[in-house]
């Protein structure tokens, strides 16, 4: 476990090494995590930001529009998509609020962990996918 890793993060991890060797799952978890985020919006806030970071990046890296992103980086943002849609997480989600706590938490660590490299497919995503 990384120093400031939030609690069963490294199950998650380990989940995200095997759904990104399978493109088909990777695809179902995008769009399960997508209708999670599209329904508990207001609760999500900030957090939302970053996870629909991860959405982008991860749609991306699959259809082969953007590929200079580190497998480190990939399988992180899978982590934290898997932890997100995961009703049995730390605190369950239909705790109004608290439940969305450690998956905030999880996003923000994610997000600190792996902040370069999101950033540059921020910036490339400015420039080459049109709004």
């Amino acid at each position: 476990m990384a120093e400031g890793e939030p609690i069963l993060f490294d199950r998650a991890r380990c989940q995200a090494e095997e759904y990104a060797k399978d493109e088909r799952r990777v695809f179902a978890l995008l769009e399960e995590a997508q209708r999670k985020a599209d329904r508990y919006q207001q609760q999500l806030d900030k957090a939302l930001e970053g996870l629909q970071a991860f959405l982008r990046l991860i749609g991306a890296w699959l259809r082969g529009r953007y590929r200079v992103v580190p497998w480190r980086t990939v399988v992180l943002c899978i982590a934290a998509v898997i932890y997100f849609v995961n009703p049995f997480d730390l605190i369950p989600d239909f705790l109004p609020m608290l439940g969305f706590l450690d998956d905030a938490g999880v996003v923000a660590f994610v997000l600190q962990s792996i902040r370069r490299d999101i950033d540059d497919f921020l910036e490339w995503e400015r420039i080459n996918v049109p709004r």
